[in-house]
């Protein structure tokens, strides 16, 4: 039997909140509500009153945002779960944090997915992760700078810049870094594709997604194959070809 999950959820749309409690109580008897809030200074009360293990949060509310409240707790103790309606460049920031969020109308299968990888975490949200997404939301449209991944003991924060690039490993990745390090994510590559969007890092292959800023070489024989500053070399997918040449051919001529 599964140990019961306590939770909150502060959300200043009522229904939202009856919506969600709804599934909860009908799809997800392991999670049980223990209070809810219609604003951030009630929900501020109902964390630290009941110290929930899972909280349901919408930052965006009148007053004092879900921000301002997460800034206040001393100590953020618990799994977050953003509720959001936020357009896709803030969905883009949202996965930058390795921050768990539900679109609204939540749905129920989306609800017991996040529901399940709250249980599967080593450790509650990290302050840092709510501040990057903080700062990426700021900017939402811009292309995101920095991406939180997902550890054994927490979340560690890295500048996409000093990524070379990454290897897929079925549902892992390997984030491989510039200064000779690399870090194993439970995260399956197409994911950073879609979160990253940016027009420097190329999915040259099935396997790999490499930063187009730390490409020294393309060379032309066996099909194809780029060397990365650190002297690795990747096969360029023959059905990849036509478009990474095209991306080079863009490169040259700025």
């Amino acid at each position: 039997m599964e140990t019961i999950i306590s939770a909150v959820i502060i959300d200043d749309q009522q229904e939202a909140v009856e919506d969600l409690q709804y599934l909860i109580d009908k799809e997800n008897p392991s999670v049980k509500v223990i209070a809810s809030a219609n604003s951030a200074q009630e929900g501020l009360v109902a964390i630290l009153k009941h110290r929930p293990q899972l909280v349901f949060l919408d930052v965006v509310m009148p007053g004092m945002s879900g921000f301002e409240l997460l800034e206040l707790v001393p100590e953020i103790n618990f799994h977050l779960v953003i509720t959001t309606s936020f357009d896709q460049y803030a969905i883009q920031a949202i996965r930058s944090s390795a921050i768990d969020f539900l679109l609204k109308p939540v749905k129920a299968s989306e609800l017991k997915e996040a529901i399940e990888r709250s249980r599967a975490k080593p450790a509650p949200t990290s302050k840092s992760q709510v501040a990057l997404l903080e700062e990426n939301l700021k900017s939402a449209s811009q292309p995101i700078k920095k991406i939180a991944l997902t550890i054994a003991d927490g979340v560690q924060l890295v500048n996409l810049d000093d990524i070379l690039y990454f290897e897929s490993d079925g549902n892992y990745t390997t984030v491989f870094l510039k200064d000779d390090k690399s870090i194993v994510v439970s995260k399956a590559i197409g994911k950073f594709e879609e979160m990253i969007d940016r027009k420097d890092f190329f999915r040259i292959h099935n396997s790999y997604l490499i930063n187009i800023n730390h490409v020294n070489k393309f060379i032309r024989s066996d099909g194809g194959y780029v060397v990365l500053e650190n002297g690795k070399t990747i096969t360029v997918a023959r059905s990849k070809k036509d478009a990474f040449m095209e991306i080079l051919g863009k490169i040259g001529s700025g």
